[in-house]
């Protein structure tokens, strides 16, 4: 079952004008025919999925490039592959792109224009990427180890949604595959072995260094501005792809629904990083992502 949503109206309004002359890029037109695929969110969708789904559809929005959304049961199998979890899959025209940061770096190279790091010197730029890389990482890896390495999430989350969109024995077979894809992927980045206590350690460290940036970011629209209190996002007054990063994986954490609260407490106790989240919520989505949280 395919279900398409427009939301090609749907874009935020908020943030200067993007400098595009510190950029590298070119200005090609935008196809008109841009769908973002994903699986049924409510039936299939796991948190790091879901949050990686959420993070590439704040960005295109906050780029004010029009996309629509297509759910389908085999959206997985349509992906060319990935570094973390093959979703969601942009086609843009005739071309595939994977994940967030592969769709960022193709729009930044050719959407010169809608570019949102176009306005950061190089030299914050290179560092803003790598605060991009760092950030996926650590939440991706931190989601996975709850839903597959903790038995009581991965018992009343994980197993019924990977096998939600497949008949038995098919059903069987790829829960077993995905588990494998999961902890081959920990064991690369050597998170296999820690326990609880370090992943909440590692998210820990990252949000406190998210948090910290927003702290420096404040303090230096502040001064640039004569102290008038507007807002200010990751890098200052504009917003880059980090943002839409770190939204997409704080919102998916806040709305999820797992037995063990761990991610969620974690994030909660960062209060920058809620206010970051929600002045985006509100400018992007309409407050929907973090409807429910208090």
């Amino acid at each position: 079952m395919e279900t398409v949503m427009d939301v090609a109206n749907a874009l935020g309004e908020t943030g200067d004008e993007i400098k595009p002359e510190d950029a590298l890029g070119e200005c090609l037109p935008w196809p008109q025919d841009v769908h973002l695929y994903q699986p049924p969110e409510e039936t299939q969708l796991l948190l790091p999925e879901r949050a990686s789904c959420l993070a590439v559809k704040t960005y295109l929005r906050m780029c004010r490039l029009p996309f629509g959304e297509r759910q389908c049961d085999n959206a997985e199998f349509m992906s060319p592959g990935g570094r973390l979890t093959k979703l969601p899959l942009l086609r843009l025209g005739r071309h595939l792109f994977t994940e967030f940061e592969p769709i960022v770096g193709h729009v930044e190279v050719t959407q010169l224009s809608h570019a949102l790091s176009a306005w950061l010197p190089a030299e914050e730029r290179e560092d803003m990427r790598s605060m991009v890389t760092h950030a996926e990482n650590t939440f991706t890896l931190a989601e996975l180890h709850q839903c597959y390495l903790q038995p009581e999430i991965y018992a009343s989350h994980t197993l019924p949604r990977n096998g939600a969109a497949h008949p038995w024995p098919l059903s069987s077979m790829r829960r077993h595959e995905k588990r494998d894809e999961a902890l081959r992927l920990l064991r690369v980045y050597q998170w296999h072995q820690l326990d609880a206590a370090a992943v909440r350690a590692q998210l820990q460290q990252c949000c406190q260094l998210l948090s910290d940036k927003l702290e420096q970011a404040e303090t230096e629209t502040e001064t640039k501005i004569d102290s008038q209190l507007i807002a200010s996002y990751l890098y200052g007054p504009q917003l880059c792809e980090l943002d839409a990063l770190v939204f997409g994986h704080v919102a998916a954490i806040l709305a999820s629904q797992l037995v063990s609260s761990m991610l969620a407490e974690t994030v909660r106790s960062y209060p920058r990083l809620i206010a970051h989240s929600r002045r985006i919520d509100e400018a992007y989505f309409q407050g929907k992502q973090l409807a429910g949280e208090p």
